[in-house]
């Protein structure tokens, strides 16, 4: 199908096909297949999204630009993670577990810093695309993410591979989506629909990604076409 996104869409991950079935078979009203869903989105046009863990020292460098996130957090839990880089998991399971009024109440402090502050600074800190979120999503932990998160900006033509238990979140732009057949999706914000914050916790990849391993580049098959295929037996899409 083609996404034409203009409202970002929630921070999501998609369960492994044995998860799928236990889930499934627990909660048959929320995860109503027994499938995966691996993804493969390409762009169509510049298209924003986050995906994956960002590398360590990169979290570790916005936390200590960012006081108002660091407020909210359980400061044991974060002075080891700034220290080491240690126990990511514990750090973003404080973050989608606080207090919503604390949540609410820092992004507004956090805004209003930054609205004050140059241009450059305001371009370091993500100060757009945070201003954006919170506007769409108003309060909304989700709008603390891109700290944690890689964004991306894909060019057309490039792709990226959400395989399961990613974390992703597909924020604005047009692009050709093809997956598996399942409707499996568990969310933890920047959405009004149903979220599942202790299965995404347990079940994400915690692997820290530098935005080049995360482009999925195709294969050319010859002069006239390329294709992507996945690690997946699901699905390829060729381009001719």
């Amino acid at each position: 199908k083609v996404l034409s996104i203009r409202k970002a869409l929630s921070i999501q991950a998609h369960p492994t096909k044995d998860h799928a079935e236990q889930l499934h078979k627990s909660f048959p009203d929320m995860y109503k297949d027994p499938n995966h869903k691996p993804e493969l989105a390409i762009a169509l046009t510049p298209f924003e999204a986050l995906c994956g863990f960002r590398p360590i020292p990169q979290i570790q460098e916005y936390l200590k630009k960012i006081p108002e996130i660091t407020q909210v957090l359980p400061q044991e839990a974060l002075n080891a993670f700034l220290e080491d880089g240690s126990n990511l998991k514990g750090l973003i399971h404080s973050l989608m577990t606080c207090d919503k009024e604390k949540i609410a109440l820092s992004l507004q402090s956090y805004l209003s810093r930054l609205e004050k502050e140059d241009v450059n600074t305001q371009a370091s800190l993500l100060f757009p695309l945070i201003q954006r979120l919170q506007s769409d999503f108003t309060g909304d932990v989700g709008c603390w993410v891109p700290y944690f998160m890689n964004y991306i900006i894909l060019q057309p033509g490039q792709a990226i591979f959400l395989k399961p238990n990613l974390p992703h979140a597909y924020l604005s732009g047009d692009c050709v989506e093809c997956m598996a057949c399942s409707d499996n999706v568990v969310r933890a914000g920047l959405t009004p629909k149903h979220i599942d914050v202790p299965t995404l916790i347990d079940m994400l990849d915690y692997t820290s990604y530098t935005k080049q391993e995360l482009l999925f580049v195709p294969q050319l098959e010859d002069e006239n076409s390329c294709i992507w295929s996945p690690p997946v037996p699901d699905f390829a899409v060729v381009k001719i």
